[in-house]
């Protein structure tokens, strides 16, 4: 009994940095019970996931997931005896094996974009108590599929549906920014046949700002009397998936403040990373 006391169900002993702790939930349930190895273990994985492709070497785990190298070592064999890791023979580099390659196309395979970026809009409109929308492309270009109230209503004809031009708003000036030409140039020419005509060296500056900030704004070029703030969802692929806007009276020149702005950009990227965002190359 003494020497299983010493030997974690792997068969590795147990050192001094590796205790099993827990935490008890309270009444209020704002605590959760938690496995301190576990945890420790998600380090050395996530300091694989940030390795190159060709693998790390056992001190840059250890490094990098805080650990001594023989702490690191006990965790990495006990992955590669599971198939979570895997080790070149030749180099001695580890990486990640096919047990960790199964649960990422699984997690991927469970993913919704649209219901969880739903998800974060609703949060950020429900703190700001302001409307927003979120929109995908469609067949005729960017189409609104959410439009939620937050709070004190704006009324406007746009709903879910409803076609936002590329030249003229900032949920479109995105699309123009984060989608390959091929992708927009019929509509934006469609667009300047209808009389929506916006030059190519604006286009061209609008697009820049959004490289260099981040998001799109504009005041009361799609719908008289509403400022619109609108910020890029990304997927795994690093592709635009999704847009994300936060609407308000135009009148209300402050209400777009450095910080509000700073929070729209957060839940946006909060939002990619739960699809599998890898961030900014």
């Amino acid at each position: 009994m003494a020497r299983e006391a010493q030997v974690g169900k792997l068969g590795i002993p147990k050192s001094k940095g590796d205790e099993i702790s827990s935490v008890d939930i309270s009444e209020s349930g704002n605590q959760r019970k938690s496995i301190q190895s576990v945890e420790i273990g998600a380090r050395v994985l996530l300091a694989l996931l940030k390795a190159d492709p060709g693998g790390a070497f056992l001190r840059d785990v250890a490094s990098n997931s805080g650990l001594s190298r023989s702490q690191a070592h006990r965790y990495l064999l006990a992955f590669v005896n599971t198939g979570m890791v895997e080790q070149n023979s030749s180099s001695g580099r580890y990486s990640l094996g096919t047990l960790a390659v199964r649960l990422g196309l699984a997690a991927m395979a469970r993913l919704d974009p649209v219901r969880i970026a739903t998800g974060y809009l609703e949060d950020l409109l429900n703190e700001f108590k302001t409307t927003g929308l979120l929109s995908v492309w469609g067949d005729y270009g960017p189409t609104v599929i959410r439009w939620i109230d937050g709070g004190v209503p704006l009324f406007t004809s746009m709903h879910v549906g409803s076609t936002l031009p590329l030249q003229a708003s900032s949920t479109g000036t995105l699309f123009l920014t984060y989608c390959p030409p091929a992708q927009t140039r019929d509509r934006v020419e469609r667009e300047r046949a209808e009389g929506i005509v916006v030059d190519d060296g604006e286009l061209s500056e609008q697009i820049e700002s959004v490289r260099k900030l981040g998001y799109a704004r504009t005041y009361g070029s799609v719908v008289p009397g509403l400022a619109a703030v609108s910020v890029p969802i990304f997927d795994s692929q690093n592709r635009l998936v999704a847009t994300m806007t936060v609407l308000a009276r135009s009148q209300d020149k402050a209400y777009f403040s450095k910080a509000k702005i700073g929070r729209i950009l957060g839940q946006a990227r909060q939002a990619s990373e739960a699809i599998g965002w890898p961030g900014p190359a």
